[in-house]
């Protein structure tokens, strides 16, 4: 007869710790469904706030290229117009005018090369010769040049080689070319304005530019062709990859226009 009192004891002993065991795992599963909701929210907004970062990082750089560009434009116009087109060079040299104008521009142009139709230099600042078996009329450049006169042509990087350099350093540059009119005498002619552009100036302008943990930027041109990227030897020696043909499909892909030929874009 006095089991029966601790028998039923026992049975609200268990009820209880049933129920608490109940509540407490669904505490913890509650817990951790919080925590695993809060956690998926705060990474989503984080993403968004990188991604938006990042946004505003490729604008930036976009418009510190367009300047860049901006500003070789108008040198390249003012050596034209300012000075090519209003000389006579049967009247003497115009080096003094185009040394004036590079030296305000030095950090950014290697020099500056004014060729006649027949591929001769008639100026040059810094002064430079053409190597003995160089014709530079059937460079790419020069063809293109003189092919569409009212465009400006940019080529992709590459070592300058067509200049005699006592050194033995070869620089990489950009070389933007224009067809110009040149009057000697009573005769006017065609012939091609060349500035070198020193690529490491841009590439200045790119290298520390960082998107997130491990992303990066490289500026390519309307037709897939790499202006630059931070792997570009790894690449052009076949142990990387990139997407560059791949056309850009969003605002953070996609920056900048009127570039080498085409759009270009900073990914």
């Amino acid at each position: 007869m006095q089991r029966f009192p601790f028998k039923k004891k026992i049975g609200h002993m268990g009820i209880r710790y049933t129920i608490f065991t109940y509540f407490t795992v669904t505490a913890l599963v509650a817990a951790v469904l919080i925590g695993i909701a809060m956690y998926q929210q705060m990474s989503a907004q984080l993403s968004i706030a990188i991604e938006e970062e990042n946004r505003n990082l490729v604008r930036q750089v976009g418009r510190s290229v367009d300047t860049y560009l901006r500003t070789i434009m108008k040198l390249s116009d003012s050596l034209y117009y300012g000075t090519i087109k209003n000389a006579n060079l049967s009247d003497g040299s115009i080096s003094q005018e185009i040394t004036l104008l590079y030296d305000n521009n030095k950090e950014s142009v290697d020099n500056i090369v004014l060729f006649s139709k027949e591929g001769t230099i008639m100026e040059s600042v810094p002064a430079a010769r053409l190597k003995t078996r160089v014709d530079v009329t059937k460079e790419a450049w020069f063809e293109g040049a003189l092919a569409r006169p009212e465009n400006i042509w940019f080529s992709t990087p590459h070592v300058q080689y067509i200049f005699d350099n006592a050194s033995g350093q070869y620089r990489w540059v950009i070389s933007m070319c224009r067809a110009v009119e040149i009057t000697e005498g009573p005769f006017t002619n065609q012939g091609v304005l060349m500035l070198d552009l020193r690529y490491s100036s841009l590439e200045q302008m790119l290298s520390d530019v960082k998107l997130g943990n491990d992303g990066y930027l490289y500026l390519i041109s309307g037709s897939g062709e790499i202006i630059y990227h931070p792997k570009a030897q790894l690449i052009d020696s076949g142990l990387a990859q990139e997407n560059n043909f791949q056309r850009p499909h969003t605002e953070t892909e996609a920056i900048g226009k009127h570039l080498w030929g085409g759009n270009v874009s900073l990914r």
